[in-house]
């Protein structure tokens, strides 16, 4: 017996495929890895002596247990726009 079909094929598509899900990952990890990374408080730090964030960069003093911060924005801003800087 011969079937009859009406030559329509049925096809489903996957809306999220392997390679979505993973795209998917990798994207959700970067956003986590550059949120923590912009609110880290220190990116880089030298014997308890200075540290360096995207926000500013302090050093301790040596004689006293203060810290002297400064903001890393308003010095590349300054340093690269010379009409930033302020006259003395």
């Amino acid at each position: 017996m011969a079937s009859s079909s009406s030559g329509m094929e049925e096809v489903r598509v996957s809306v999220l495929t392997p390679l979505k899900l993973v795209g998917l990952v990798c994207i959700f990890l970067a956003l986590c890895l550059d949120l923590g990374a912009v609110l880290s408080p220190a990116w880089v730090t030298a014997d308890r002596q200075s540290y360096l964030s995207l926000w500013e960069t302090c050093t301790k003093s040596s004689t006293l247990d203060s810290w002297d911060c400064a903001s890393t924005l308003n010095s590349v801003m300054t340093s690269n726009c010379p009409s930033l800087k302020s006259e003395p």
